[in-house]
């Protein structure tokens, strides 16, 4: 099953009819229940090469999520964490991905015709095992910011 943005939920155009809904989640709840909407990806998705492991990028990219002005700390709608989320991971230690060579819908078709620009920060990589992989098959490289965070935290806790 896809699995639509959130944070387009009410943006959704109604592509059916009172008497005729294309789908079960649209006769239930509206346009926002539609389940027929497929991604168009800006990138082909390769097998995933799971003999590889992933790393730790050594520092941030461009557009990392750590960054003070990225959209995850300044509150962006479109953003699937924030700061605190961020603060979150980095203190449990659970893997924060890089974003660099993952996929994203470019838009969204329905079987209508009917197409909805996609978000440039819905990334949705294939995820095998729990490792997201990128476009090209190779496993994502945990977050250079995350891991500069996790350092600060395990640091601080040591100093404890």
């Amino acid at each position: 099953m896809t699995t639509l943005p959130h944070h387009e939920a009410g943006d959704w155009p109604d592509v059916g009819n009172d008497e005729v809904p294309c789908c079960m989640g649209s006769a239930q709840h509206g346009a926002r229940g539609c389940t027929c909407w497929q991604p168009v990806y800006d990138l082909a998705q390769m097998p995933p090469r799971a003999e590889l492991e992933p790393d730790t990028r050594a520092s941030m990219c461009d557009g990392c999520a750590y960054r003070p002005r990225s959209p995850e700390r300044t509150g962006d709608p479109d953003a699937a964490a924030d700061l605190d989320d961020l603060q979150r991971l980095a203190a449990t230690g659970r893997p924060f991905w890089c974003h660099e060579g993952m996929r994203r819908p470019i838009e969204w078709r329905h079987p209508s015709g009917a197409t909805v620009p996609g978000s440039p920060l819905d990334y949705q990589p294939l995820f095998v095992e729990g490792v997201p992989y990128r476009a090209d098959g190779s496993p994502a490289a945990r977050c250079g910011g995350w891991a500069a965070f996790r350092r600060k935290h395990e640091q601080r806790a040591g100093e404890r």
